[in-house]
């Protein structure tokens, strides 16, 4: 990780030796008295913290000596036919790196109805997915999640996006860039489960005003299409504009 989260803004804490964070302070950075650390608090600003004491039963204390901005999200939500449970992890993952603003995950036709009975969606283990994806990201902002019954209540939920598309190897109208319009500032992107959509769910995007858009000729993993759909889009719509910067 590059940065700790913290659910609640401080001035300083103290973390008990069982905490993973203290565990990644003692294994990962080797903390000691006076070492500086980043922090962040969630969908709040970085922080700066330096180690103040280091106890032995594991437990360290902190204070913050700075605080700046952390990048807002980007105007960009996936929506996606409910994967694997294991899938389902490494897109929150890699979504919540990316900085979208939110992932919608639907009951799509081709979707297994237990996958939604697992243990990653009964516990909090989807928020683990989306904390880790910040912290690997040095962000703090957690995107929303939802789960949908099925696409049309998804599509009905999401609104106020300038442009939806939706990806498709066989039937798109174009590439997603191609499909883009170039003044769109935000944008709602879906992908199908992993055995692609059904004619009835193709049928539901056009007849909600979608476009269909492909990311090439070759067939992608789930959450490597996620990725891809996330960069293209941020990259056509000029999301991309900073780099990663800090002044702590």
């Amino acid at each position: 990780m590059n940065l700790m989260l913290f659910d609640e803004a401080f001035e300083s804490v103290r973390l008990e030796g069982s905490d993973p964070r203290a565990q990644h302070l003692r294994k990962v950075l080797r903390a000691e008295v006076g070492t500086l650390v980043f922090l962040g608090f969630v969908n709040g600003p970085r922080a700066r913290a330096k180690v103040v004491a280091v106890e032995s039963d594991g437990s360290y204390k902190l204070e913050v000596v700075g605080t700046e901005p952390a990048p807002a999200a980007l105007p960009v939500t996936l929506l996606i036919g409910l994967p694997r449970p294991h899938t389902a992890k490494r897109i929150l993952f890699e979504g919540a790196s990316l900085g979208v603003a939110s992932i919608h995950f639907f009951e799509a036709e081709r979707s297994e109805p237990s996958y939604a009975q697992s243990s990653l969606w009964q516990t909090d283990e989807w928020r683990d997915r989306i904390r880790l994806g910040a912290e690997q990201a040095f962000s703090t902002y957690l995107p929303q999640v939802a789960i949908h019954a099925d696409l049309q209540s998804a599509i009905s939920a999401l609104h106020g996006a300038d442009t939806h598309v939706a990806l498709d190897n066989y039937e798109a109208g174009g590439s997603l860039g191609d499909v883009l319009p170039d003044a769109a500032a935000s944008a709602v992107i879906a992908l199908g489960a992993e055995r692609g959509w059904s004619s009835y769910e193709r049928d539901v995007f056009r007849k909600n005003g979608w476009r269909l858009a492909h990311l090439g000729a070759h067939v992608l993993r789930a959450e490597t299409a996620c990725v891809a759909a996330v960069s293209a889009t941020a990259t056509k719509l000029g999301l991309w504009t900073g780099q990663t910067t800090t002044e702590l």
